[in-house]
């Protein structure tokens, strides 16, 4: 029994020395992303598929202390996207921060941009306007659309705290223990769809300069709870994974009676390696939401990513002066 709890100290001394030590490291990761996009839109009772047409991103994390900045874009150098003149041309951009206001309150902020989509579901679509005998091959494509999102989360960890939880967010930090948490988090979103007067289907380019391009514009806000698990599988090797049922609020912005109330679901898993000075390791994401409103749409997203990373020391400058605002900010 004495030997047991001299091991529960030495275990949890040797977890704080890692934790003060990694206050003054730098992590970064480079990693590739494939994502599986798409917005639903419902017509008439069924729904056809807004998307964009690029598969791969590229994405960097760079974490130090309690900052997380996420960055990625479509990497046009390389030929795994899915750009042809069938289906068009799309660009991606994403920004992304997270950071703990407290110990039980983690803030995430978010920015995404796409730039050019395709209508999937053309042929169904045509179909409904012209009569079931149509038959013409190609995707509606709509080159200049740009889809913004503004979203933001606010959690609170009703079970664990920032030191269990921030291995969750991302790999630039090391799971040092079996973890369970349980967290409620307000969700909010603001999205923006203009440019999509100009359209091309089967090479032929359409743009009406006299419609009004008023860009269309929604807020939607959800309260998601659940919760997850960290398990250290073996030395350096550990399995995440974390599930959040959803209730949600949307509104289209400049209609009042134009807004609903639905579901939705965000879900999280990753296979990771880490020994404190590299690492790497590979998951899936999904999040999704439904609607049932023509005004609206449903959105489904799949996402694998792979991605490796290392640690340094931050130079005796940056931490000198991270120093003091911690000490401000009391963190």
């Amino acid at each position: 029994m004495m030997s047991y709890s001299q091991d529960i100290v030495q275990d949890s001394v040797a977890l704080r020395k890692y934790v003060e030590d990694d206050k003054n490291k730098i992590s970064f990761i480079t990693g590739l992303s494939y994502v599986d996009d798409s917005f639903g839109l419902l017509y008439e009772d069924k729904v056809f598929r807004l998307r964009p047409n690029d598969a791969f991103y590229t994405e960097f994390f760079l974490r130090y202390r309690w900052i997380d900045v996420s960055f990625s874009w479509a990497p046009k150098f390389t030929k795994i996207n899915r750009d042809d003149a069938e289906k068009g041309k799309s660009k991606y951009f994403n920004l992304g921060f997270s950071f703990f206001l407290t110990p039980k309150l983690r803030q995430y902020l978010y920015y995404s941009e796409v730039n050019g989509l395709y209508f999937q579901d053309t042929k169904e679509f045509m179909r409904l306007l012209y009569g079931e005998d149509y038959n013409q091959e190609g995707y509606l494509q709509f080159p200049d659309a740009k889809y913004r999102s503004y979203r933001g989360e606010t959690s609170y960890l009703w079970l664990g705290n920032k030191v269990d939880y921030r291995s969750f967010t991302n790999m630039t930090y090391k799971p040092l223990k079996d973890v369970f948490i349980l967290s409620t988090g307000l969700f909010y979103q603001y999205n923006i769809l203009s440019d999509t007067n100009r359209t091309i289907y089967r090479g032929e380019d359409f743009s009406d300069d006299m419609e009004d391009n008023s860009k269309s514009k929604d807020l939607r806000i959800a309260l998601r709870t659940g919760g997850g698990v960290q398990k250290i599988i073996k030395p350096n090797w550990y399995f995440i994974a974390e599930a959040y049922p959803e209730v949600y609020y949307s509104k289209l912005i400049d209609e009042d009676r134009l807004h609903e109330f639905n579901i939705g679901f965000y879900s999280n898993a990753r296979l990771g390696y880490d020994n404190g000075n590299w690492f790497f390791g590979g998951g899936a994401q999904l999040n999704w939401f439904n609607s049932s409103d023509e005004n609206f749409y449903s959105s489904t997203q799949w996402l694998f990513r792979v991605g490796v990373g290392l640690r340094f020391g931050a130079p005796k400058f940056v931490n000198k002066n991270f120093n003091k605002l911690d000490k401000a900010l009391n963190f």
